[in-house]
This record gives structure tokens, sequence and C-alpha cells, in this order.
């Protein structure tokens, strides 16, 4: 599978986090060799908290996603969500992760 085509919005939004020196990681930063991939995995539940928070901060406010059974969610609503361990944030944190963990793999695959 070749290097995914990551656009300018997704660019500013990190990819992983490193706990030890309390780094977002980027896109750009990875493919350069400037950063090696912290696997999402790896992570503590708090710091997959961050991540995922901060990727969505990146977002802009009119953000909106919906559950197919559920209401619709604006950014700040998930990021809300996340923070208070609701189940639409339970979600959102396992859906990420997964997703970016396919990512992830995929880059690696190409450097």
């Amino acid at each position: 599978m070749p290097m995914p085509e990551i656009d300018e919005e997704n660019r500013k939004r990190p990819l992983c986090y490193d706990p030890e020196r309390e780094k977002f990681i980027f896109f750009d930063d990875i493919v350069s060799g400037k950063e090696k991939i912290i696997p999402v995995k790896t992570l503590s539940e708090s710091d997959l908290k961050k991540l995922v928070i901060e990727r969505w901060r990146s977002l802009s406010p009119k953000t909106k996603v919906q559950a197919i059974s559920g209401q619709p969610f604006f950014r700040d609503d998930v990021i809300r969500a996340i923070k208070q361990d609701k189940p639409f944030g339970k979600d959102t944190l396992e859906a990420e992760m997964i997703a970016l963990s396919e990512l992830l793999d995929i880059i690696q695959q190409n450097l």
C-alpha cells in the first residue's frame, strides 16, 4: 500500500503523542525522519485522551459528527464527551485509536 496522501488540514492534526517529552508528533515530522512513530496502543488512556482531544481541537468548531442512531455532536461536544468519559467519548477514543493505528502502520511500511 502506498504512502497515504494527507491534505493540509490533516497535516495540522497530530498522529502520535510522546508522553516522555509531552510532545505531539505530526505526519511531516514522521516522514521527514525528524520524529519516530509512537504506537497509539502503547499510550495510557490519559495520554490517548490528550492525543485525541488535541486532534479534535485542531478542527473547526463547526465540525459535526453523528452516530447512526444518535444526536449530532460538534467539535466541543466531542471534546467534552471524551473528558467526561461519556459513552460517545469512549467510542470516539476507540475509533480514533483504531484509525490512527492503521494509518501509522501504513506510514511505517512506507518509510
